[in-house]
């Protein structure tokens, strides 16, 4: 590092500045480059720009899902430890989901591809060198004749461009697929608009937003930043709630956060779109095609079930709102007529006047080619016109219906190559295996949408043997020379900072280097949006129209597959922590489920947990059964993601892949939701691994809400129950509470002495029940940041989860037949009382309670009796019954803990310390520099990564602190407030959208 560098390099103890890797550097301490960092463990010669026992931060790049969401890795002694949203990007926000940040698990995965390997002469695959892989490539590409293709599932980038010159001047084609590709969106669009893109959505401005069973919440296009957006708009800001309706079979998690669920009958949410937009064209004075004016709310309602008059009220209520904002194209809708209910939400939305307000066309949202492409491949592929198939970031031979017979056509390609990471479905069926590195051990970049940006840069050196994908091009094009000879960049990161140095060019600001550093540093190059395209109907929005419902079979239900709310498409079903976050509707872990509707488990007197045989005209599966109140009566749902027969040892065998029950697409897209299954007791049973307590609040009081009338005039819990006719119930006489009230005062002078003397800080929460949407991300947060194991599905069976903090979901309604049913979340932790009933019963003083309030534990004086546990009014302390810290992180994921906080071992109790390890990082810090900890210096795991903003944290003895003022707020209450153990946690009540009947 040179003298000028080493000037301008920042103070050390500022540490939590992110900078770049190269030239300026890559410590929040000083400058420091990834290619100087040679060890995964504290170095035996230090670096002269790590300094053990502070964290070095990158920017990067998720790459988990199709969004882009940026990253702030944070790294210890050479390794990275935690994962959080970039605060810079424009996407997430500073927000991070839970499979972003289990994208760490990825990386030291014990089942990832550890070096080349290649098949031998009896059909295993073995190790080889580097250099043999990619001769053995080389020379294929040399004879293949032309006949060379690629099947990638990158996201769109500097990588992909190089990936379509390089096969294109083999003569090949490259065919860009994700699992997920919402083609109906996309083609709907080209119908109604004549655009084939994905338009951006804006749902923080919405008044009222309905879904036709979009899951923007888990996994619609960009989960995390419309979960913000939603956030937003129905979490009581400025005063008011935008109304929401969710039309579908089923409810998923965003499903259960609606005001108002339309169980519309399967396949036929067309229908009720066009209705819909039939009235509100009237309302609106809005031009719409002739053919809309046949579907009438009494015709949508013999198609849904849904009553005439709801739907003219819905209608309506979606005319008024200025503006609003209408969505389709969810996976778990994904029928035959998928296209048909977008155009119709196109009309739909064209008629309230929401393009260009909330629907943004002209963004440029990075897709796919579709499964079209995949499908004209495959028959290339069966008909010998492919010598060589090279698959990158595809999973084809499980992510597509074993109808669609792909692993036989891939059979039939005589020499096919992966640059899996792990090996899956696909990889374990190839010649040749070329590991490419992680996402976090690579440079590369992402351009997801027009005007962003960004950067991914190597944060630790490779855990194994691995290349990036880039270099494997590039080495094989020197190796084969011939049409691959033009390409002569001496590595992939030279090339990758050639494409940017002409970005720079481009933008003729500062030198390529200063351009360069800066990208670095902010995670990308983030532009302002351009303003959206105008568009109006194309000649085609006349012929959108609805087709009755036509599924595969004779079953007496439809079935509905829809993508699991961690797992996704199935790639992160090799991450413990996915497996044992919750599926946040059925709180089921680490294994797949049958849903059936309350209606269908009377009928057939089926109970939770009965093994269900579910048979369709293509097979059969078997998995317990789960009773889903928020299911139609017509179907039967099952999720995605489970039944790998490869992808590692947490995946393999896991579960029932639901897909083996479809048929074959014929289409330009997979039909999720396309055939009827019939349902048989098989007269066994299994136990469901979950970790949901009693699904009813049964009057205690635990996830309050109010009517928004009510929290606009700024009315409390109680008073708005005064309201409604429901009396307080006190449970102490006067007398009592008066004694409560001295003995209160009593406890507060006993804790006037020694180190609980002065002015100290009162550090607390505040969590906002209207904003918080149930997904989860705080709990897998927790996760990495506390070094929690993962128990297994086994001790989940005994009650013996360790999660600090847990989702409750309780389902509310739906008692009676007819009642609509909802569900109510509240993040439940340790609540820090102030007269904790943990700490008095503890017989070593393990349990105590700090001087800035929190409520501690000492492990090792831990002898594990477990009476604060018994104690404990919010069963939030854990008991290590086995040493989980010795079976939870099998090599090399070990390497995950955060080095800040103990591993705690067996017999021991645990829970929630409200990230102390932050707490005293900051006052360090601010001891360091001679100032008090400011509001916003730091917070903790959990209020990070949340993508609704619903949790905050800080002292609240501050007053200009944001916790302080949030907890004023006349919607706070305590859980269990009556036991008078005085918690430190705020719950701000949810606020109920008026619903007609």
């Amino acid at each position: 590092m040179s003298e000028a560098e080493q000037q301008s390099a920042m103070d050390r103890r500022k540490f939590l500045t992110v900078v770049g890797v190269t030239g300026g550097g890559a410590l929040g301490l000083s400058g420091c480059s990834t290619s100087r960092v040679e060890k995964l463990v504290p170095y035996l010669v230090q670096s002269e720009d790590q300094i053990p026992g502070l964290a070095t931060y990158y920017a990067s790049t998720c790459t988990e899902c199709d969004a882009g969401c940026g990253l702030h890795v944070r790294t210890r002694e050479g390794r990275a430890v935690k994962l959080e949203g970039n605060p810079e990007h424009p996407i997430n926000r500073g927000k991070l989901c839970s499979r972003g940040q289990a994208s760490l698990q990825g990386l030291y995965n014990p089942g990832r591809v550890k070096a080349p390997m290649a098949r031998g002469a009896d059909g295993k695959l073995a190790e080889i060198t580097w250099d043999e892989a990619i001769g053995r490539l080389a020379a294929k590409l040399t004879t293949a004749g032309g006949k060379v293709a690629v099947l990638s599932g990158a996201g769109r980038g500097t990588f992909t461009d190089l990936l379509a010159d390089w096969t294109a001047a083999l003569g090949g084609r490259v065919t860009r697929w994700q699992p997920f590709g919402h083609e109906p969106l996309r083609a709907a669009n080209r119908q109604v608009f004549g655009l084939d893109q994905l338009p951006a959505h804006d749902f923080g401005s919405a008044k009222f937003i309905l879904s036709f069973g979009a899951d923007f919440l888990e996994s619609w296009l960009s989960p995390t930043e419309y979960q913000l957006g939603f956030a937003s708009a129905h979490g009581f800001a400025d005063g008011d709630v935008a109304k929401f309706v969710y039309a579908s079979p089923r409810q998923d998690l965003t499903g259960l956060n609606a005001d108002e669920w339309l169980a519309v009958r399967p396949g036929t949410e067309a229908a009720l779109a066009l209705a819909i937009a039939n009235v509100v064209a009237a309302a609106r004075g809005a031009s719409l095609p002739a053919g809309v004016a046949r579907f009438t709310p009494a015709m949508a309602a013999r198609e849904t079930g849904i009553a005439p008059e709801r739907i003219e009220r819905v209608a309506r209520e979606f005319a008024a709102a200025r503006p609003s904002l209408a969505v389709a194209g969810g996976i778990g809708s994904q029928h035959s007529g998928a296209v048909e209910l977008c155009a119709a939400v196109n009309l739909l939305n064209y008629a309230a006047g929401n393009v260009g307000q909330t629907v943004k066309f002209g963004a440029d949202v990075s897709a796919g080619d579709g499964y079209g492409a995949v499908a004209e491949l495959a028959r290339a592929m069966d008909a010998g016109q492919v010598s060589v198939l090279l698959m990158h970031d595809a999973n084809p031979a499980y992510a597509l219906p074993k109808a669609a017979a792909f692993a036989g056509k891939l059979k039939k390609v005589p020499y096919k190559v992966s640059t899996a990471l792990y090996l899956d479905e696909t990889a374990a069926q190839c010649d040749l295996l070329l590991p490419q590195h992680h996402a976090l051990e690579r440079w590369d970049d992402l351009a997801p949408r027009a005007g962003v940006r960004s950067l991914m840069q190597p944060v630790m050196e490779p855990v194994y043997d691995t290349r990036a994908a880039g270099d494997i091009l590039l080495l094989a094009a020197k190796k084969a020379g011939g049409a691959l000879a033009a390409f002569t960049a001496p590595s992939w990161e030279a090339h990758l900072r050639g494409r940017w140095q002409a970005l720079a060019a481009e933008r003729k600001g500062s030198s390529a280097d200063e351009f360069w550093r800066g990208a670095l540093q902010r995670g990308g190059v983030f532009d302002e949006p351009a303003a959206p395209v105008q568009v109006t109907l194309g000649a085609a929005a006349a012929e959108v129209s609805y087709t009755q419902p036509a599924f595969e079979g004779r079953g007496e239900f439809v079935l509905l597959t829809y993508p699991h709310g961690m797992l996704h498409d199935g790639r992160g079903a090799n991450k413990p922590w996915l497996l044992e976050n919750a599926d946040p509707v059925t709180k089921i872990t680490w294994h797949h489920w049958v849903e059936v509707g309350p209606e269908t488990a009377a009928r057939l007197d089926i109970r939770n947990g009965e093994l269900l045989r579910v048979t369709s005209p293509h097979g059969a599966i078997e998995g317990p059964a789960y009773i889903h109140p928020g299911l139609h009566a017509d179907a039967v749902g099952i999720p995605l993601g489970f039944g790998h027969t490869e992808y590692g040892a947490f995946a393999q065998g896991r579960g029932a892949n639901a897909l083996d029950l479809l048929g074959p697409p014929s289409g330009d897209y997979v039909p999720y939701v396309s055939t009827r299954v019939t349902l048989e007791k098989t007269g066994g049973y299994r136990k469901l691994a979950t970790i949901e307590g009693v699904p009813r609040q049964l009057g205690r009081g635990i996830a309050e809400a109010i009517p928004l009338a009510a929290a606009k005039r700024g009315l409390t819990v109680e008073q708005a129950y005064l309201e409604e006719g429901e009396g307080h119930h006190e449970i102490n006489t006067e007398q009592e509470l008066e004694a409560l009230k001295g003995w209160s005062a009593a406890q507060y002078e006993a804790t006037e002495m020694g180190n609980y003397t002065g002015e100290q800080p009162m550090w607390g929460m505040a969590i906002d029940l209207a904003r918080c949407t149930g997904c989860q991300a705080c709990v897998t947060a927790c996760y990495a940041e506390n070094n929690i194991p993962t128990v297994g599905e086994q001790e989940i069976l005994k009650g013996r989860e360790m999660t600090w903090i847990r989702i409750e979901r309780y389902w509310e309604g739906a008692e009676a037949p007819g009642e609509p049913v909802s569900a109510r979340f509240v993040p439940m932790l340790c609540q820090h009382c102030a007269n904790a009933p943990c700490e008095p019963v503890c017989p070593v003083y393990a349990a105590y309670h700090t001087p800035d309030g929190l409520n501690g534990q000492v492990y090792n004086r831990c002898v594990g009796t477990r009476y604060c546990a018994n104690n404990c009014p919010y069963k939030v302390r854990y008991f290590n019954w086995y040493k989980y810290n010795e079976i939870a992180w099998p090599d090399p994921l070990h390497l995950q803990l955060n080095p800040d906080v103990t591993v705690r071992a067996r017999g021991v109790m645990e829970k929630c310390t409200f990230c102390i390890q932050r707490i005293r990082g900051a006052q360090h810090t601010a001891r360091l520099e001679n100032r008090a900890v400011l509001d916003g210096d730091f917070t903790v795991a959990c209020a990070q990564a949340c993508p609704s903003d619903a949790i905050v944290f800080g002292d609240v003895k501050n007053p200009g602190s944001r916790v302080a003022a949030i907890q004023q707020d006349a919607r706070g209450y305590h859980v269990l407030e009556d036991t008078n153990v005085r918690p430190a946690i705020t719950y701000l009540a949810k606020v109920l959208h008026p619903v007609e009947a």
